[in-house]
């Protein structure tokens, strides 16, 4: 068979190149292949809670009497504390921090209602017509004239909505 020669010369001349390449990487090349999705699995799984908290919190406060949730942080995590009134309650992601802790300096006017939670549908605007070439003409009146029958400019043809006198005075 044509190019035996040249595979096995090939083998010779760089074999020891990838061997030596295959020892050195080879465990940190498995280690990357054997586990690739425990950061991505990590992410997703704290992006849920962190949305499931606050959905929690808001279902918590739509049951209170005049409930409402702050969004507060502590630790570098974010928290939601539910208000029943103006007593907080409950928290979501529980903490052991107290409500004061989590609530020193927080602005208490920033609570949401969960009614007041609206969607708000936005509806993109018709892009701009292009100028120049590309630009639709604008419609040219007719030249004043002698006009076929068919024109529509013609005596006692309909231009605009309206009927145009004819040849003797009166609409035809």
């Amino acid at each position: 068979m044509v190019g035996k020669g040249k595979a096995a010369g090939r083998l010779i001349k760089y074999g020891p190149v990838a061997a030596a390449a295959a020892h050195k990487w080879g465990p940190v090349v498995w280690e990357q292949l054997k586990s690739p999705r425990e950061p991505a699995e990590k992410f997703v799984q704290a992006k849920v809670a962190k949305g499931n908290q606050r959905k929690k919190a808001m279902a918590h406060a739509a049951t209170v009497i005049d409930g409402s949730v702050l969004q507060v942080f502590h630790l570098n995590a974010a928290h939601w504390v539910v208000f029943s009134g103006e007593d907080p309650i409950a928290v979501h992601p529980p903490t052991q921090a107290s409500f004061e802790e989590l609530l020193d300096r927080a602005d208490l006017s920033k609570r949401v209602r969960p009614q007041e939670r609206t969607v708000t549908i936005t509806v993109p605007r018709p892009g701009r017509r292009p100028t120049g070439a590309t630009a639709r003409a604008t419609r040219e009146e007719p030249a004043p004239g002698p006009h076929t029958s068919g024109s529509p400019v013609a005596p006692g043809s309909v231009v605009r909505g309206e009927i145009s006198p004819g040849p003797e005075g009166h609409p035809s």
